[in-house]
């Protein structure tokens, strides 16, 4: 078949944002966080980012605003020939 099937995913990148309930003046506080790592596609990597997501989430000082990993995908495509 000319196009192979996807690589696994790399480059993985982990962000998650919160925000504080307490306010600063008019505005919460919004805290983006990176999770960064020699190996972000290690096979622990996502475990470990969930357990802090669950540890934000679960505060009843700060609010989950949105927790997302991104990652490059390559698909090899080779001649029909």
């Amino acid at each position: 078949m000319p196009l192979g099937d996807p690589d696994a995913p790399t480059a993985s990148q982990w962000r998650i944002t919160a925000q504080s309930l307490d306010s600063a003046g008019d505005y919460p506080v919004t805290f983006n966080v990176e999770a960064t790592t020699d190996n972000p596609d290690a096979p622990l990597v996502p475990g470990i980012v969930q357990k802090f997501v669950d540890l934000i989430d679960a505060s009843p000082d700060f609010r989950l605003m949105s927790a997302a990993r991104t990652y490059s995908q390559s698909q090899p495509i080779t001649p029909t020939g």
